[in-house]
């Protein structure tokens, strides 16, 4: 059977659909029979996270965000993120959700941690309490402040170097001639040694041998303790 070039050109545009459909759904990770559960996450300000965020646990990915949501609660709006987690990553009670970048200035994700170790297993579509995130805004104003600090402090420094000039100056002559002094007394010192090397030797070589007899005389008094009260008869009879 011949087939004509519409129909050619039909089934080429089918396979090139259909190939481009696989290619979707592996890339975007997408699955018709998704095997997890949900959890929601509220934020006060979600700072650039969307619909298909991914999720991440302690830094691994285990899920995507499915929904972006406002939750007008009794004491304030926060925004609600609906995530849908892997059923191997087990979230229990005190598990803690914050965004974070990929990078200094990647994508954004949800990161969550496991929780408490003794507290029961998170059920689905249990709420969980967002970290905030810190604010540009509040970190360029908190750096600029810094910075201001660090010039008053480098103005305060340069002024006291200024006013104290020439008491630096003598402090640091003072050092050299100290240095100079100490460097003249060494080398006194060393020549002495030099010139008297053989009266030093005598000296620790009579040390040595004092210290070798008392400390004879420490043992034997240590063994005869009764020699410390005894008196020869003729120093008693006068």
């Amino acid at each position: 059977m011949k087939l004509n070039n519409e129909t050619k050109i039909g089934v080429m545009v089918g396979l090139v659909l259909l190939s481009l459909a696989i290619l979707t759904v592996k890339t975007a990770k997408f699955s018709f029979s998704k095997d997890g559960y949900k959890v929601k996450v509220l934020f006060k300000n979600l700072d650039g996270v969307n619909m298909n965020s991914p999720v991440m646990y302690n830094g691994y990915e285990v899920g995507v965000v499915q929904a972006v949501g406002i939750s007008d609660g009794q004491e304030d709006i926060m925004m609600e993120l609906t995530l849908w987690v892997k059923n191997d990553v087990k979230l229990r009670e005190g598990s803690k959700a914050e965004i974070k970048n990929l990078g200094f200035l990647g994508e954004k994700y949800v990161n969550l941690t496991s929780g408490n170790k003794s507290g029961a297993f998170l059920a689905s579509d249990a709420i969980i309490i967002g970290k905030e995130p810190p604010k540009f805004e509040e970190l360029l104003a908190e750096g600029q402040v810094i910075a201001v600090e660090l010039k008053e402090i480098s103005q305060n420094i340069n002024e006291r170097l200024k006013v104290n000039k020439e008491s630096i100056d003598s402090i640091i002559a003072n050092l050299d001639a100290t240095l100079e002094n100490m460097s003249s007394l060494t080398g006194e010192v060393d020549e002495r040694l030099k010139v008297n090397e053989t009266s030093v030797d005598s000296i620790v070589k009579h040390l040595e041998a004092t210290s070798a007899n008392l400390e004879e005389m420490s043992y034997d008094l240590k063994q005869n303790p009764w020699k410390l009260l005894y008196k020869e008869k003729s120093g008693r009879n006068k």
